[in-house]
């Protein structure tokens, strides 16, 4: 693995001259680097400001007095009193010969290509496209006087899903391999041959040199080759079938929560691409597969368009204004009938900030009540109980790009690299650069392989891990006084709780060696700034909170929080997640994780909204679902949240779907909820609306409307206004902006919040107190919001089931690269080609105690259900535990879950719940052509 260059802090001051004008530098940029931030344009083909440059295209030459030659700027280094010059006769003459001698290998004549136009964002959008096609019209080339007898070699791979491989139009700048290497880290491309045979490859094999081709490489089609290539030899499937874009909207990616800045490609009203913005802050440019090419779901032919109304076992269409009328009707009758706590609603973390606002608006100042939740419960509510407790704040304490100030990652239960691909990226470029990595996690992921210390506990065993973790540090003396003394209390409890959480005795309970708990306590304390992710492993637990306090309480012995390259971040699983709690969708907090019975807040509120606050907590969706059963619950509207397949012990859930009077869904697709509602209502897509979304990292970030949705639909927070109307309070604006201003005035974290300065910046980080005040990248860097953090000590405590003679395996159930979720977005695109159907991973000797083999179909049984999969025999999980994902709704995982959750914080036990295997009647295995499944099994095996 090729080592990255070590990221430094900015160097000495430069001063140079470039074309007669003087430039200030830094001590180790190159010179392209300073004429570029001068506003100098110097051309390049092999050039990127993601890759390290290597100078083989020749055209950024420049003379340099006092240097013989022409070097390439791109590599050379600046130094003091230097005189270049970058336009000269001479220079403009090398490049044109360059240039024709590149373009006479060309198949065909490339004329230039017309300017997109740019909407949102600060930066450039996807620009020409083909930069060889630009650079030619820019440097006034009509034609070429080169008559090319030998092409490059003929050869075609357009075994990916997404885009194509033309290497006749290659020019071997090899940025597509510098790409996959140096931003992904994925190593799938490599480049064999010389002159006109040379071309890149993927799936090559080290001895035999041959290519497998992209579909059967370890390619994770995150399009950074594409993106990287000058020339077009690599293009998008939809840009060759719906031509290039003639515009870009700058809008945020509605996958996972890292927040990712894209410009999406329109032509004639349809988006037919997403490139990853250059200048995006989360991002810096990179992608993954969903987001790069799992957009075109909007196009699925069964997308909701119109409402749905049951009718008996039918459904039956009807108008809008039908549809409105009946839900606000509904509602009004049930208030009427059982009072305001016979109804709750259910946001959605795949909404804006300003719709979920105002959802927690319609249950609080229309129903009068706090039934409102997210789907935050089932994921990383046990952070935000556990930060509160220690911390006083919910949120992570850094930014994604303290990856790089940080001299030591730890990543506790969490797979980064297929549930937040880009900041998985990040952290193996982090690895590359030297960078010490420390997973703990039951499986071993991609991460764990790079890791320089892999934890591989037992399910559950988190706090006694911290535990242990935190008995060396205290016992060898490596806590940080001065930072404990000043900013910390309760430290003496905590001592005490972990004093008899020797290695020795963790190891016994986590099945972690004791000289690795010594280990991995040793770097962490010493490093000097230990920055820790962590994720669902952590909080979906029966003690997920505990687990987050006991990492909090390692972050305050150590002082690893409030500087940079430090912290606790949670990885946020859906786009905004973070931001559907911080704005109020929640029945324990309003926006900005205001106490309900702050008599503050109650007057700002009532000022505000001409509605009293509720004072009194509402349901979380786990109560929601007992208070049905119990009948306590009539009417539940429910927003883009297929709770039906993602909801643990899905016989319970889908018993109390169907106990409800009246259940209204508001989706794109009709889902397996939607399939239990009285009235469905179409939805409209991150594409085809304005609002923001609020990343991991607390960053509010723009969306902007694409495309059109299809004729009638209209955003959520139209909907709710419509319905609040129709109920007596009006609810009346005329655009996002307007409902974020309101916002804004009742929460003080986003006080200074805006528009119009989202549209001046890259997204602000809460809290932002003033219009005056530019963001918060890092938290608690000089108080805690409750003064002085808090250390809470916590005792390890077993998980809800432990394995038995009937049910000897443990299941861990999470997401895969090629999916999201329940899958409703992604099996509507071509991704679905890659994977097609949940697999269950198991450990290669309980496969062969057991008789199974690849691809074979197994039964799984819980004290709840059963569900069949595919197997894939895969040293990736430990013996006596399992793997599998939710994403299809065929396997039915969840309804394999029990009801367990964390105390506090009613976050779901995803992650342990006990299994038997069986072989079913009639069982077959996975044979003949490969499917989305087997290929799976394939990457899995490999």
């Amino acid at each position: 693995m090729r080592t990255l260059r070590k990221r430094t802090e900015p160097g000495q001051a430069v001063r140079l001259t470039v074309d007669g004008q003087p430039v200030a530098a830094l001590s180790g940029e190159t010179i392209f680097m300073a004429a570029q931030k001068a506003g100098i344009r110097i051309p390049s083909l092999c050039r990127s400001d993601h890759l390290d440059p290597i100078g083989s295209c020749r055209l950024c030459l420049c003379e340099v007095d006092g240097q013989p030659g022409t070097p390439a700027s791109c590599t050379t280094p600046v130094r003091e009193g230097m005189v270049v010059r970058t336009q000269t006769d001479r220079l403009a003459r090398h490049r044109r010969t360059i240039l024709e001698l590149y373009l006479s290998e060309q198949p065909s004549s490339p004329l230039p290509l017309p300017p997109i136009v740019t909407v949102g964002g600060r930066g450039k959008g996807e620009g020409g496209l083909q930069p060889l096609r630009d650079l030619a019209a820019r440097l006034g080339l009509e034609r070429v006087r080169y008559d090319a007898e030998t092409h490059r070699a003929s050869y075609r791979d357009e075994s990916n899903p997404f885009f194509s491989l033309d290497n006749a139009i290659c020019i071997s700048c090899e940025r597509c391999v510098r790409a996959c290497d140096e931003i992904q880290g994925t190593f799938a491309l490599t480049m064999i041959g010389r002159a006109f045979t040379a071309r890149p490859i993927a799936g090559a094999t080290p001895l035999a040199g041959e290519a497998t081709g992209f579909a059967a490489s370890n390619c994770v089609s995150c399009g950074a080759c594409v993106k990287e290539c000058p020339t077009g030899a690599l293009q998008d499937h939809s840009i060759a079938k719906f031509g290039r874009p003639a515009k870009t909207v700058r809008t945020t990616c509605a996958y996972c929560g890292m927040g990712c800045a894209f410009d999406a490609g329109v032509r004639d009203g349809r988006v037919v691409s997403m490139v990853p913005a250059d200048n995006g802050p989360s991002n810096l440019g990179h992608a993954c597969m969903k987001g790069r090419y799992g957009w075109n779901y909007i196009y699925a032919p069964d997308r909701l368009r119109v409402p749905l109304v049951r009718r008996g076992k039918q459904w039956e269409e009807i108008t809008w204004t039908a549809a409105l009328d009946r839900l606000a009707e509904e509602f009004t009758r049930i208030k009427g009938a059982f009072g305001p706590d016979a109804l709750a609603t259910i946001s959605s973390s795949r909404g804006t900030n300003e719709e979920n606002y105002l959802y927690s608006k319609f249950m609080r100042c229309v129903i009068g009540t706090n039934h409102i939740d997210n789907c935050a419960r089932v994921c990383h509510s046990a952070t935000v109980t556990g930060m509160m407790e220690v911390l006083g704040a919910s949120a992570a304490t850094n930014s994604i790009n303290d990856l790089d100030r940080a001299k030591l990652i730890l990543v506790v239960g969490a797979n980064p690299t297929e549930s937040h691909p880009v900041l998985g990226a990040r952290i193996k470029q982090a690895v590359r650069r030297g960078v010490p990595l420390l997973v703990v996690d039951p499986r071993r992921t991609e991460l764990a392989r790079l890791a320089d210390l892999h934890l591989r506990l037992r399910p559950g065993t988190n706090v006694a891990l911290l535990n242990g973790l935190g008995h060396v540090i205290v016992s060898e003396g490596l806590l940080d006084k001065t930072f404990i003394e000043a900013r910390t209390e309760g430290l003496q409890d905590w001592m005490e709780t972990v004093a008899s959480c020797l290695p020795e005795v963790t190891e016994r309970i986590t099945g972690v060696p004791a000289v690795k708990i010594r280990e991995a306590a040793r770097r962490y304390a010493t490093s000097g700034a230990s920055m820790c992710v962590h994720g669902l492993g952590v909080t979906e637990h029966r003690w997920g909170s505990h687990g987050v306090i006991a990492l909090c309480n390692l972050a305050l012995a150590t002082g690893n929080i409030g500087r940079p390259g430090t912290g606790i971040n949670p990885l946020r699983g859906q786009n905004n997640v973070q931001g559907a709690s911080d704005s109020g969708s929640m029945p324990m907090y309003f926006a900005g994780y205001q106490r309900l019975d702050d008599p503050e807040l109650a007057v700002r509120h009532q000022a505000i909204t001409g509605r009293p606050l509720p004072s009194r907590r509402g349901m979380k969706i786990p109560e929601m679902w007992d208070a049905a059963l119990e009948g306590r619950l009539k009417g539940l509207w429910i927003i883009g949240y297929d709770v039906a397949q993602t909801d643990p012990n899905l016989k319970k859930v889908r018993e109390a779907l169907s106990r409800l009077e009246f259940l209204v869904v508001q989706d794109l697709f009709l889902t397996e909820t939607a399939k239990f509602a009285h009235l469905v209502i179409p939805a409209a897509s991150f594409l085809e609306k304005d609002g923001t979304f609020t990343n991991l990292e607390r960053r509010l970030q723009r969306i902007r409307k694409a495309t059109e949705p299809p004729a009638g639909i209209l955003p959520d927070w139209q909907v709710v206004s419509e319905v609040a109307t129709r109920m007596g309070y009006p609810m009346q604006y005329r655009h996002p902006a307007e409902i974020m201003d309101e916002l804004a005035r009742l929460t003080p974290t986003l006080a200074g919040v805006s528009y119009e300065r989202l549209e001046q910046a890259d997204g602000l980080q809460w809290p932002v107190p003033s219009a005056e005040h530019s963001g918060t990248p890092l938290m608690h860097a000089d108080r805690f919001p409750r003064g002085r953090a808090r250390f809470v000590p916590v005792d390890y405590l077993p998980p809800g089931e432990s394995p038995s003679e009937a049910y000897p395996f443990v299941l861990i159930t999470g997401r895969i690269l090629q999916h999201y979720n329940c899958g409703a977005q992604t099996r509507r695109t071509d991704i679905v080609r890659l994977v097609d159907a949940d697999v269950l991973e198991m450990h290669p000797e309980d496969a062969a105690r057991l008789r199974l083999g690849d691809g074979e179909l197994v039964r799984l049984v819980s004290a709840r259900s059963e569900a069949v999969l595919p197997l894939a025999v895969s040293e990736r999980v430990e013996r006596g535990q399992l793997f599998t994902s939710f994403h299809f709704p065929a396997t039915d995982t969840n309804a394999l879950l029990s009801s367990s959750a964390d105390e506090s914080s009613k976050c779901p036990e995803y992650k342990v719940s006990t299994v038997q295997v069986e072989k079913p009647d009639g069982a077959q295995k996975i044979t003949g052509a490969p499917t989305g499944a087997s290929r799976a099994l394939t990457r899995l095996i490999t």
